[in-house]
């Protein structure tokens, strides 16, 4: 178990960490540029989806190490193979919660931190992106 909570906590931390990194820079750099709102809306919303998939793929390695250190796994109805475990992490931190794949043993741990970091971190890039709409909005008007 203290296995299972130190690899939830490096990831949660770990995650966390290059979301607000890569979000808030790349704001911080499209604040600067000359580009149309429209366009610096999409970039934004890509780059936020681009930080969501890291943090994921990070989660995704988290079920890996934990399989490979014994401490659960994915159950289903084939073997677990490494799309599975990455389609499995985007699932869970999506809150979906599908069921085809379940984790066993203490990856559950992870399977549940993961789907609340994934609500915080989509949260917190729905308030960075709307703040960012709202500096547009002010820097329009008269």
């Amino acid at each position: 178990m203290i296995l299972a909570i130190l690899i939830t906590s490096f990831t949660f931390v770990l995650s966390g960490a290059l979301h607000y990194v890569i979000v808030s820079s790349a704001i911080r750099h499209l604040g600067a540029a000359t580009w149309h709102r429209g366009r610096k809306l999409v970039v934004a919303l890509c780059v936020s989806g681009i930080a969501h998939v890291v943090a994921a793929s990070l989660y995704a390695l988290a079920y890996g190490a934990g399989r490979v250190l014994g401490i659960g796994d994915l159950s289903s109805e084939t073997p677990a193979s490494a799309m599975d475990v990455f389609y499995f992490s985007l699932v869970s931190y999506t809150s979906l919660g599908l069921g085809d794949i379940v984790p066993t043993g203490h990856l559950r741990l992870i399977a549940g931190v993961e789907a609340l970091n994934g609500f915080l971190l989509i949260s917190c890039s729905a308030a960075m992106l709307f703040l960012f709409m709202m500096d547009e909005d002010k820097a329009k008007s008269p």
